[in-house]
């Protein structure tokens, strides 16, 4: 989507590499704000403490700059929200033009049923929405419309589907009782397909719903999605996609058109609105409408600048060669990193989807964390910003960008096998 320039490259970094407005900010940060952010995934130990720049003052395209003035490319973007980078100019004209109209009016707008339409048409059977804010708002209408629907309170869930208590059941400050109600299934390796199928045929008759997230470290296989949908019709739950983080990236239809399968609800978020808050819950009309009888609400549902983003992105995937560019890109990563990372006698590798390409040292958490939070200080010292686990492709990244990266990842894997660092994995 985007042409190849030395434009699209990083200023190199001054030596020594200063971070020192980064490091101003997190002292006011650590005294004011607990964990020193709102998300959990930008605090600093997601990162490399003290050679990561904590605090980020602008971007463009798929380049950022810190609060010190350096730049680097962004495989974060946004966790995952920001699909068309920094300030797209299809979307950064829609809201302005929304700010021009006001951005939050006392009735609904036309706005907000031009992008019930746009997104309605781009997940398949779906025949109504109903929009949120943030994705842990969609999954948890999903659960209570579930709920609701089948007269059941029991679920089951897969991956990381919100913060709210029927999800993160097993943290502080959930009551107890609602453990009782909540079950979590694992999803990263194939056997433990045959082991969900097995719970759900065990537990269907007492199930309001399965609530999916599909891992990133592997591609499940279609066989056992099938098998999935057939068991929740068999024993009446509702199948719930939460596609808030693969929506808009795996294809057009998601998940869905992927695997040629149809779950009863879908819920999205992140790259819905290329970065600005909005969420969405889509279904049948027979099951969505629904929701008109539950307490499910929220003032901001209607706020203009996010529908208005909405209806611009998701007329750039349907418009241009988006979905073909990021799986393209990503591909090209998954392979110059596995090619150099054989070649220096590192054990990483990128695994999971292309457009979301996911870096393991190690499937073991205690020898993949400590190599890959050395190599996210490497790489941003050498102008890269990544993720410890699941990075994204935005349809502004640039085949310069994704060379520029994969020799970075050689010299970086360099450096650390001189000092040691694989002697241990």
């Amino acid at each position: 989507m985007s042409s190849n320039t030395e434009s699209d490259l990083p200023r190199p970094h001054p030596e020594p590499w200063p971070l020192v407005a980064s490091a101003h900010w997190l002292e006011a940060a650590e005294k004011r704000m607990p964990g020193t952010t709102s998300s959990m995934m930008k605090r600093p130990e997601q990162f490399c403490p003290g050679s990561f720049p904590g605090f980020l003052a602008q971007g463009k395209g798929a380049l950022v700059e810190d609060v010190d003035g350096n730049q680097y490319i962004d495989f974060i973007c946004g966790l995952g929200a920001s699909s068309l980078g920094h300030r797209h100019p299809a979307v950064e004209s829609a809201v302005l033009r929304a700010v021009e109209a006001g951005w939050l009016h006392s009735l609904p707008t036309p706005l907000e049923q031009e992008a019930a339409e746009a997104v309605i048409a781009s997940v398949p059977g779906a025949e109504m929405v109903r929009f949120f804010k943030t994705g842990a708002d969609a999954t948890s209408a999903a659960v209570r419309l579930a709920r609701a629907i089948t007269g059941r309170e029991k679920i089951l869930t897969v991956g990381y589907n919100g913060w709210h208590d029927h999800f993160m059941y097993d943290t502080p400050g959930v009551p107890k009782a609602v453990a009782e109600l909540s079950q979590r299934l694992p999803l990263f390796t194939e056997p433990e397909e045959a082991q969900a199928l097995a719970t759900l045929e065990a537990q269907g008759s007492e199930l309001a719903a399965i609530v999916l997230s599909l891992p990133y470290n592997r591609r499940v296989t279609a066989q056992f999605l099938n098998e999935l949908c057939a068991l929740t019709r068999k024993h009446g739950a509702l199948l719930v996609f939460d596609e808030i983080v693969t929506g808009y990236r795996l294809g057009a239809g998601g998940a869905q058109e992927l695997y040629g399968v149809q779950a009863d609800l879908v819920c999205v978020s992140k790259a819905l609105a290329a970065g600005l808050p909005l969420s969405a819950i889509l279904g049948s009309k027979a099951l969505l409408e629904q929701m008109e009888r539950l307490q499910v609400s929220t003032t901001f549902g209607g706020e203009t600048l996010s529908l208005a983003a909405c209806v611009a992105a998701l007329e750039v995937y349907r418009t241009t060669s988006y979905y073909e560019h990021i799986a393209t890109l990503g591909r090209n990563l998954r392979e110059g990193v596995g090619r150099v990372a054989e070649e220096v006698g590192a054990p990483l590798r990128v695994l999971g989807y292309d457009p979301i390409p996911l870096f393991a040292f190690s499937p073991k958490l205690e020898l993949h964390i400590p190599l890959m939070r050395t190599l996210q200080g490497h790489m941003a010292r050498r102008g890269v910003l990544l993720r410890r686990d699941v990075n994204f492709i935005s349809g502004v990244h640039t085949q310069t960008q994704i060379d520029f990266t994969v020799n970075a990842v050689r010299s970086s894997l360099i450096e650390m096998r001189l000092a040691g660092a694989f002697s241990q994995s």
